[in-house]
């Protein structure tokens, strides 16, 4: 502790340490204008909440390259996985808030479990900077080729036969991941009888289905793509408006015929989030680097090719859809 002389009043005393405790401060706002304006430093870890080869999984592998690029360090992709992507999303809103460690969150992993279960350990809107959304695609229903079906309404009359309709399982990238909610959203519409199986991640999920292990897997499209276009999968139906243009010949949902189905329309997106409080020149910093990323045409037509849409939006109009 900084001693004062000898022989000082009280007053002088106060104003000795008030101008100590303004010198301090003065050189810790100095010290961390001075790391705000050479971030990075150091590599930056970009944190995935789902199993490799889902669909954050591949945005941000995709993306991370070119970020690297822009931001003149390395990006780290690293997947921590468990119960839905809670696990990692609590990580990240417990890390500083330095740019260091950010987050691909999907919407499936961030919005929809606090919607489902009011004790999800985190609240999208408070513990968690925005940054920018990356990308969006549609969702599939993909089938074994073992299952007897090579369609939605098959599917769906298969399950409901009036002699023993068979009840079919299918898996997801986990509890309350968008692509479970739209499993269920389906079914209720539908009247398809299926059971869900959740999963750590769409890869896994995937996996098991390619393998015969489950007949059916609910998937963002880049999940699946690879295994249909193969026929190691079978496509059933996409969740968008339109057919997606590199599986031309799996129809959308709402061309089931199915009155309940007309104008079924689901989109999953990513986006890039960080710790709560972060500096407004670091947010700045890294969306600038990904909005030039998501800008190069050799990344939108990787994108394209796997039914992602690049879908870059500025800090406000992300926290604003989430």
């Amino acid at each position: 502790m900084v001693a004062v002389p000898a022989g000082v009043d009280a007053m002088m005393k106060f104003r000795f340490y008030g101008r100590i405790a303004a010198i301090v401060l003065a050189c810790a706002a100095a010290a961390g204008a001075a790391a705000q304006d050479s971030y990075p430093n150091r590599p930056v870890r970009l944190i995935v909440g789902l199993a490799p080869g889902g669909l954050a999984d591949q945005i941000a592998r995709l993306l991370g390259p070119g970020l690297s690029k822009e931001l003149g360090q390395q990006v780290l992709v690293e997947n921590r996985v468990g119960a839905t992507g809670t696990i990692a999303a609590r990580m990240v809103a417990d890390s500083p808030p330095d740019g260091y460690i950010l987050m691909l969150g999907l919407d499936g992993t961030l919005i929809i479990p606090t919607a489902l279960n009011p004790k999800t350990p985190f609240d999208p809107l408070k513990d968690f900077t925005p940054i920018t959304k990356v990308a969006e695609t549609p969702l599939i229903l993909v089938a074994h080729p073992s299952v007897p079906v090579n369609s939605l309404v098959e599917l769906i009359n298969l399950s409901r036969s009036a002699t023993g309709g068979q009840q079919f399982y299918y898996g997801t990238a986990g509890s309350g991941s968008s692509t479970h909610l739209a499993g269920e959203y389906l079914k209720l519409l539908s009247g398809l009888r299926m059971t869900h199986v959740p999963y750590k991640g769409a890869g896994d999920a995937t996996r098991d289905n390619v393998g015969g292990q489950i007949p059916l897997t609910f998937s963002a499209v880049p999940s699946a793509l690879p295994f249909v276009k193969s026929g190691r999968l079978k496509g059933l139906a996409v969740t968008s408006d339109k057919r997606f243009a590199g599986l031309p010949d799996v129809p959308t949902a709402a061309e089931s015929g199915l009155p309940a189905l007309k104008g079924f329309n689901l989109q999953a997106w990513g986006g890039m989030f960080g710790p709560p409080g972060m500096p407004e020149a670091i947010v700045r910093r890294v969306h600038d680097a990904a909005t030039k990323a998501l800008a190069d045409r050799e990344l939108v037509e990787k994108y394209a090719t796997i039914a992602l849409t690049v879908s870059v939006t500025t800090p406000a109009q992300l926290a604003k859809q989430v």
